[in-house]
């Protein structure tokens, strides 16, 4: 295994030896020790990707009425190639993700530096010593084939694994919160027997003290908000028990802003799960929708955006109707359905699928494609056609890539044999496509471009001048707006410039 992990930025640190093991265990006991002597609660959360970070600030972010801190965390993450210089980085006060939020780097600078009551550790000791861990244990979909997301399954074999140590580490009366995005049944069917099984074989008493298992997800957006959507936000939760709802509910008051956005109680844990993954197969479902329909618009010369605003002036009923786009990413939309249509089988024993919200992902995960077929409008053959694409990202202003739409355009542009050159100011390093490389000069990305194609909504994309474009491009590109990005003033301008100009769901701008 390589002794090196490589940060984003292109700093190595070297992986942990068995020494610094032996030294950091004590560190944690001499910490947890003075912590709670304090008078604080330790908490602990279970992996540090794009909710794990944040959520643990807020944990340790979070005060008393008389503003001292009431939890001291400890953020856990495997000591991998892939991870491990989270570590280092959180230590020294530096969030290990990128945001438009301001209150990103504040938050983890108070945590860590200021207030000392935030830190980060490889070490699964850890465990032994907290009375709450936060599991944001990273579980994805796997899709073996494009756009057949009925053929898709869960992988449970991390997760599982994560769980176990936790069986073999943590004191009977601790709090297991799920935060993890999971298929309905997981907390009941496969969380609880592995913790049970580890307390049995540890010679703990199961039927004196049952294992306190909840679940609570969260409903983080990493942008502008991206704090406060943690922090200030509606939560759902529930229990395996009563005793493991009440300390979830105490947990989560202390936390969180209950006093504007009250908890809500579900009846068990399988409502909870159940409830995020349909929650997202809704949001997933109507975006899907109006794809079609953004297709009927750019047959009839219709401006669906304008339509799509007109009905939302229904409020109450039609205001949450979401547009069409390059296509749907992110860690949520693109792979809950599945867990969902998975779970039913594989934990329930059920037959049957969720044919509307699987049918749905198909839609989104295939969305990319119609705005080749924009393209191809004009440009019949692709091949040896320059294409800048600007923004890799799965939204604006952020710079995660998971399962960003751009990813699909790309692969299939290059497919058709385009000569494709991507931007975006977020992101340094775009592990999901090897060998490509996002610049970081716009310039050079639209050197020579004949096509630019506006696929995430980027404040620096959505302030530059037609004329600027134009200029840097050489030429008089085809301008393709994936989501209403460029109003019709400044399409007006680009078509004046002596430039082409379509977009999804823009019929009215041929």
């Amino acid at each position: 295994m390589q002794n090196i992990s490589l940060a984003p930025d292109g700093t190595k640190y070297p992986l942990p030896t068995d020494a610094e093991a032996i030294e950091e265990r004590k560190i944690l006991k001499s910490i947890t020790e003075e912590q709670r002597k304090k008078g604080r609660k330790i908490v602990a959360v279970q992996g540090l990707g794009f909710v794990g970070c944040v959520m643990a600030t807020v944990v340790a972010d979070a005060v008393d009425e008389k503003g001292e801190p009431i939890y001291y965390v400890h953020g856990h993450q495997r000591p991998s190639p892939r991870s491990f210089w989270k570590i280092p980085v959180i230590n020294n006060g530096i969030p290990p993700v990128s945001s438009s939020d301001e209150e990103v780097p504040e938050i983890f600078h108070r945590c860590v530096v200021e207030k000392q009551n935030f830190r980060a550790t490889w070490e699964d000791y850890v465990y032994e010593l907290v009375d709450v861990v936060v599991v944001d244990i990273q579980l994805d979909a796997t899709k073996p084939a494009f756009g057949e997301a009925e053929k898709g399954f869960c992988d449970l074999y991390a997760f599982r694994g994560g769980i176990r140590t936790l069986g073999q580490h943590i004191k009977p009366d601790c709090l297991i919160l799920v935060e993890t995005t999971v298929p309905p049944g997981t907390c009941e069917k496969v969380v609880k027997p592995i913790i049970e099984e580890e307390f049995t074989k540890r010679g703990i008493d199961i039927t004196k003290t049952p294992p306190l298992i909840a679940h609570s997800y969260e409903r983080v957006m990493p942008g502008a908000k991206y704090v406060a959507s943690i922090r200030d936000f509606w939560r759902v939760f529930s229990g395996v028990n009563q005793k493991s709802r009440d300390l979830c509910r105490e947990f989560l008051s202390n936390v969180l802003n209950v006093k504007k956005y009250p908890l809500t109680e579900l009846d068990h844990t399988n409502a909870s799960e159940l409830s995020k993954v349909m929650e997202n197969s809704y949001r997933a479902t109507n975006i899907a929708l109006t794809l079609e329909w953004a297709r009927f618009a750019e047959q009839i010369g219709v401006d669906l955006y304008k339509v799509r605003e007109a009905i939302r002036k229904r409020e109450g009923t039609h205001d949450n109707l979401l547009r069409p786009s390059l296509g749907v990413g992110g860690y949520c939309l693109t792979k809950d359905p599945v867990l969902a249509n998975w779970a039913m089988n594989a934990l329930f024993g059920l037959e049957g699928t969720l044919d509307m919200a699987i049918r749905s992902v198909n839609i989104n995960d295939t969305m990319p494609l119609h705005t080749i077929e924009i393209i191809k409008q004009v440009i019949e053959n692709l091949k040896e056609t320059q294409v800048t694409v600007l923004g890799v990202s799965y939204l604006e202003n952020l710079g995660d890539t998971r399962h960003s739409p751009s990813k699909t355009l790309v692969e299939f542009l290059r497919k058709e044999f385009a000569l494709v050159k991507v931007h975006d100011p977020y992101v340094e390093v775009w592990p999901e496509i090897d060998e490509t490389v996002v610049l970081h000069d716009l310039g050079e990305s639209l050197s020579g471009a004949q096509v630019v194609v506006f696929a995430v909504g980027h404040d620096e994309y959505r302030k530059l001048k037609p004329e600027d474009v134009v200029a840097m491009t050489g030429g008089k590109p085809l301008i393709v707006d994936c989501s209403n990005f460029l109003s019709d003033s400044i399409i007006a301008q680009y078509r004046k410039l002596g430039c082409e100009v379509r977009g999804v769901g823009k019929g009215h701008i041929k």
